[in-house]
C-alpha cells in the first residue's frame, strides 16, 4: 500500500498519542492560559485605571467645588455693604457704634460659613481703616509673601501652597489659603481691605488619600508651571517637581495616564487637570500594587491550567493501557501470523471494541488455519489466475503512442474536434490501463465512466444524456477497476438501439454496503431474460446465452474478490421504461491494492 506523504501519519500509536497530547492538550492549554492570563491582567489593569480616573474626577469636582465656594465668598464680600463699610471705616471711638454693627453682621455670616463648611479653618479680614476680624481657629504664622502677592494682583485671587501655622487650639498645622485684596465698589482701583480664607490641608488630603492609600503610592497637587502645591513630602512643596520626564509628560493634555520610573520603582501616573485653577491632581500608583490586585486570580487560573494538564496526563496514561497496548499486542501477533505462525493469539481482557477486535482476530486465525488445512492456498492461486484473465490488458505504451501521434496529426490538419475526441479517448485508455492496478477509488472509477460517456456523447450527439451521482462520504471508497463502465456500455449498446436515451449512475450507502445502480431509459429486460440472468448469477444454471454477458463477468469478479455475500443484483422493482443493474460491494475505505 502507498504510504502517506505526512510523516506524522506513519508514526506508531504511542508516538501519535504523545504528539496529539502535546499538540492538542498541552500546547493549546498553555497558549490559552497565557492568552487568558494576559487578557485578564489587561482587563484588570484597565478596570483599575478606569476606577482611579473616576475617583480622581470625583476628587477634582469636590476640590473645585470647595475652591469655587471660597472664591464666591470673596466675591460676596466685595458687593456686601457690611464688609465694605467695616473695612473702609476708620477705627475710632466716634465710629465705634457703626463698626460694632457691621462686625456683628459679619460675624454671623462668617460663623455660618465656617460651621457649614468644615474644610474652612479660619477667615481673616483686614481693613484700610485699621479694623481687623478673625473668625474660626486662632492661628498665626508667616503669611506676608502671600499677602504681598495678593496686593500685586490688585484684586486677583491668590491661592497659596501648603504652609505651616501655629494654632491656638491644636498646635502646629498646615493650611492652604486664599488671599485677596477687596477693592472699593464705587472706585474699583482703590483697595479697602484684604481677606484671607484658610483651608485645612487635612480636609483635602483625607479626601485624596481615600483614592490612594499611602502604601500604594502618593497623591499630590502640582501647579501648571510644575511647582508642588501640596504633597506628603513637605520638602517638595513650593519647588518644581524633581523629575523632568514627569514635568514633560504632565504638560501634555493627552497624557492623562502614563508610566514613570522613579528611584528604581515603576509607577502608573494619573494626571487629573483642574480647569478652574490650572492645577494638576497627580496620583502615582506603584505598578506592583496593580499586579498584586490581580495576582490571586492569576494564581487560581494557573492552578486550573496545571490541573487540566495533570488530568490530560491521566487521560493519556489511560489511553495507553486501554487502547494502545492492546493494539500493539495485536500488531505483534499479526506479525507472527504474517510469518506463518498460526499459533498467534491475542489475550482478550475487556468486552469493549478493542476486546471484540481481539476476539475477531483469534477467530480469523482459526479460520485461516482451517482454510490452509484444506489447501486453500491452491484455490487462491487459481482464483487469482482467473481474476487476472478477466482483467487482461493490452500493452498500453503502443496504444498511447499511437493515439498521441493521431491526435497531433489531427491538430496539424486543424481538425480540432477530432483532436479533442482523440485526446478524450487517450485519457479514457490511460485511466483504464495505467499502473496495472486491480483496485481504484470510486472517484477515479466515476471519472473513467465520465470519460467513456463523453466519447459516446460525441458519437451520438443529443441522443445520449447522462448523470453521475455519488454520496459525499464515498470519494475514497475502494473497488475493483472497470466495474461500472461495462454496464454503462451495455446500456448504450443494447438498451437504446439507435434511439435517444439517458444513463444514470448512482452510488450510495446501504447500511454498511456500497451500492452502485446503473439505470437507463432504454428498452429494458424482458421478464424471461431477467429470470435467466438471475438464475445464472445464483449459479443454478449455466445458460450459454448469458455466460459471457458483462453482468455475469462482473458478478464473477466480485465473488472472487469479495465473497458470496456480494455481487450483481437485478432489483425486483425494475422500472417500467428502461433497466436497472445494481452492484453491491463491501465498503472499503482508505485501502489501495498494491501493484500486481
Amino acid at each position: 500500500m502507498k504510504t502517506s506523504r505526512f510523516k506524522f501519519l506513519n508514526f506508531n500509536l504511542r508516538k501519535k498519542s504523545i504528539a496529539i497530547f502535546v499538540l492538542l492538550v498541552t500546547l493549546p492549554s498553555l497558549l490559552i492560559g497565557f492568552v487568558v492570563l494576559n487578557r485578564y491582567d489587561s482587563i484588570l489593569r484597565q478596570q483599575f485605571i478606569d476606577s482611579m480616573e473616576k475617583n480622581l474626577n470625583t476628587i477634582e469636582l469636590n476640590l473645585s467645588e470647595k475652591i469655587k465656594a471660597v472664591n464666591d465668598l470673596s466675591d460676596y464680600m466685595i458687593y456686601q455693604e457690611n464688609f465694605r463699610s467695616f473695612m473702609e471705616t476708620k477705627a475710632s471711638l466716634t465710629n465705634l457704634e457703626l463698626i460694632n454693627k457691621n462686625k456683628t453682621a459679619i460675624e454671623g455670616f462668617v460663623s455660618f460659613q465656617i460651621m457649614s463648611k468644615s474644610y474652612i479653618n479660619s477667615i481673616s479680614l483686614q481693613g484700610v481703616g485699621g479694623n481687623q476680624l478673625q473668625m474660626g481657629e486662632p492661628v498665626k504664622g508667616l503669611e506676608t509673601p502671600w499677602s504681598d502677592s495678593a496686593h500685586v494682583k490688585r484684586g486677583g485671587i491668590v491661592w497659596t501652597d501648603s504652609y505651616p501655622l501655629e494654632s491656638g487650639w491644636t498646635g502646629s498645622k498646615r493650611v492652604v489659603s486664599m488671599f485677596r485684596v477687596i477693592n472699593s465698589f464705587d472706585r474699583p482701583s482703590i483697595p479697602v481691605g484684604e481677606v484671607t480664607v484658610r483651608l485645612n490641608e487635612s480636609e483635602i488630603t483625607n479626601v485624596m488619600m481615600k483614592a490612594v492609600p499611602k502604601d500604594q503610592g502618593s497623591i499630590f497637587i502640582v501647579r501648571s508651571e510644575g511647582s508642588v502645591l501640596l504633597h506628603q513630602n513637605e520638602n517638595l512643596v513650593g519647588h518644581p517637581y524633581p523629575n523632568n520626564i514627569f514635568l514633560q509628560k504632565m504638560a501634555s493634555p493627552s497624557n492623562k495616564v502614563f508610566a514613570l520610573r522613579e528611584n528604581g520603582t515603576s509607577y502608573v501616573v494619573f494626571n487629573q487637570y483642574m480647569p478652574s485653577t490650572g492645577w494638576h491632581i497627580i496620583a502615582m500608583i506603584k505598578d506592583e500594587t496593580i499586579v498584586a490586585k490581580t495576582q490571586a486570580v492569576k494564581s487560581s487560573l494557573q492552578i486550573l491550567l496545571l490541573l487540566i494538564l495533570v488530568f490530560g496526563l491521566f487521560a493519556l496514561t489511560g489511553f495507553e493501557f486501554a487502547i494502545i497496548r492492546p493494539i500493539l499486542e495485536m500488531k505483534k501477533e499479526t506479525q507472527r501470523l504474517k510469518q506463518g505462525d498460526f499459533s498467534a493469539h491475542v489475550e482478550v481482557r475487556t468486552r469493549d471494541e478493542i476486546g471484540e477486535l481481539g476476539r475477531q482476530f483469534n477467530m480469523m486465525v482459526m479460520t485461516i488455519k482451517e482454510l490452509i488445512d484444506k489447501e486453500y492456498k491452491l484455490e487462491i492461486r487459481q482464483k487469482e489466475s482467473e481474476l487476472r484473465i478477466l482483467q487482461s490488458q493490452m500493452d498500453p505504451h503502443f496504444l498511447y503512442n499511437t493515439l498521441d501521434m493521431i491526435r497531433w496529426k489531427a491538430r496539424l490538419e486543424r481538425a480540432s474536434e477530432t483532436s479533442q475526441l482523440i485526446e478524450k479517448l487517450s485519457r479514457f485508455f490511460r485511466m483504464s490501463l495505467s499502473s496495472g492496478k486491480r483496485f481504484t477509488t470510486l472517484t477515479e472509477e466515476l471519472n473513467f465512466v465520465r470519460a467513456y460517456l463523453e466519447i459516446q456523447q460525441k458519437r451520438m450527439g443529443s441522443k445520449l444524456q447522462f448523470a453521475l451521482y455519488m454520496e459525499a462520504s464515498l470519494e475514497e471508497a475502494v473497488l475493483l477497476k472497470n466495474m461500472i463502465q461495462p454496464l454503462v456500455e451495455n446500456s448504450i449498446k443494447h438498451g437504446f438501439r439507435q434511439k435517444a436515451g439517458k444513463v444514470e449512475v448512482r452510488c450510495y450507502l446501504d447500511n454498511h454496503d456500497l451500492v452502485i445502480d446503473v439505470i437507463d431509459s432504454g428498452i429494458g429486460f424482458k421478464q424471461e431474460k431477467i429470470q435467466i440472468i438471475r438464475q445464472s448469477l445464483l449459479q443454478k444454471t449455466k445458460d450459454a446465452s448469458v455466460t459471457d454477458h458483462a453482468i455475469c463477468n462482473i458478478h464473477e469478479r466480485i465473488l472472487l474478490v469479495y465473497g458470496s455475500s456480494y455481487g450483481v443484483e437485478l432489483p425486483m422493482e425494475q422500472i417500467e421504461a428502461g433497466a436497472c443493474v445494481r452492484l453491491r460491494l463491501p465498503l472499503w475505505m482508505n485501502e489501495k491494492e498494491e501493484e500486481a
